[in-house]
């Protein structure tokens, strides 16, 4: 565990010094849930080292040989006219495990007008990333691992492209019941900006997680500390600025209090495990239940829940991501490897 920590401090010491929050980057490719179990846990999991191949995105030390030859293909369901989609595949390669993914936007055709306002037709836009990574042992139980990434993104005549790297660690207990995790994800540039001389910053994140199950439950839990980097998520120090009450009269700005500010941090997932094969997800983001939420009946905005089920040696994980009341995106993952169709004598 001391060399867990002091590589954890490492980690956030080479963190860049234009880091932005993840709202405010470019590149929301990169940001996409790419896995339903992802997804049903408030849209982050680094800590959770088993055989599910998608999950390297957010981690590159969650790659290992559990995921040999194993693939998975992701489709996900947003708002009316966008999709997205990711192909993952995992094999070992020499000491380590190496891991490919394609993850795709779509936005849908959009209406184009000039400076005058004219029609001008319609225009598309979609992003592409392109994720190789590697994973290896460093110390009993300890494991490293780095991604590097390649997006292309299409905004109407606009074309961007970037480079991104992601490095991470993942310990791991001796009966495997827990573990913790370090990550930087998304530190890059821009190789090409939209706009000549208008390079933004990439949706860069430094975080941790832990992952455990009490040995004798049937439940799992997943933590997540996410944007580390910038202590003040909120979008503005004031909740419900230009809030009008019910007398029609301006409400007093309310200042975000310190426990909400932390709180914003963390992401919270459990799973209620039903046997070999099948469990049911439940996850909450505090972040995505202020920004998203209105004021009046919030509803479930913030949580999500999921299902892992396998029939016929194919592994399904489904996710409902609530972002606003009256929506929810919809996520599936259809898993599996050759070894999972032998016979077995």
């Amino acid at each position: 565990m001391r060399v867990f920590t002091a590589l954890t401090v490492l980690l956030f010491c080479v963190s860049p010094a234009r880091a932005q929050l993840g709202g405010n980057g470019v590149y929301r490719v990169l940001l996409q849930p790419v896995g339903a179990r992802q997804a049903a846990w408030g849209g982050y999991c680094n800590a959770y080292r088993e055989r599910d191949v998608t999950l390297f995105s957010q981690n590159p030390a969650l790659l290992n040989e559990q995921m040999h030859m194993r693939g998975a293909l992701n489709f996900n369901t947003h708002l009316k006219g966008v999709w997205t989609g990711n192909a993952s595949f995992a094999k070992n390669i020499g000491k380590g495990t190496g891991g490919l993914q394609i993850a795709y936007i779509d936005y849908g055709m959009m209406d184009a007008y000039d400076d005058g306002g004219n029609a001008e037709g319609q225009i598309p836009a979609n992003e592409t990333a392109v994720t190789a990574g590697y994973a290896w042992q460093i110390k009993p139980r300890l494991y490293a691992g780095a991604n590097l990434k390649f997006v292309y993104s299409i905004l109407g005549p606009y074309i961007s492209t970037g480079a991104a790297l992601d490095a991470g660690m993942v310990w791991k207990s001796r009966d495997s019941l827990f573990s913790a995790a370090a990550v930087i994800r998304n530190t890059g540039i821009q190789l090409l900006a939209y706009t000549p001389g208008g390079r933004e910053p990439l949706p860069f994140s430094a975080e941790l997680g832990i992952n455990f199950k009490p040995r004798y439950m049937p439940l799992r839990f997943n933590i997540t500390a996410h944007n580390l980097q910038k202590p003040d998520m909120t979008y503005s120090q004031f909740l419900r600025n230009n809030a009008i009450d019910l007398s029609g009269q301006p409400a007093a700005a309310k200042s975000a209090p310190f426990g909400d500010k932390v709180i914003r941090h963390f992401t919270f997932g459990t799973e209620l495990l039903l046997g070999r094969n099948f469990g049911i997800l439940i996850g909450y983001n505090h972040q995505r239940r202020k920004e998203m939420a209105p004021d009046v009946r919030p509803g479930v905005t913030g949580y999500s829940w999921g299902l892992q089920f396998r029939i016929s040696r194919i592994q399904i994980t489904y996710a409902s991501m609530a972002y606003f009341p009256g929506f929810n995106a919809n996520l599936f993952t259809f898993s599996a490897a050759p070894s999972d169709f032998k016979i077995k004598r």
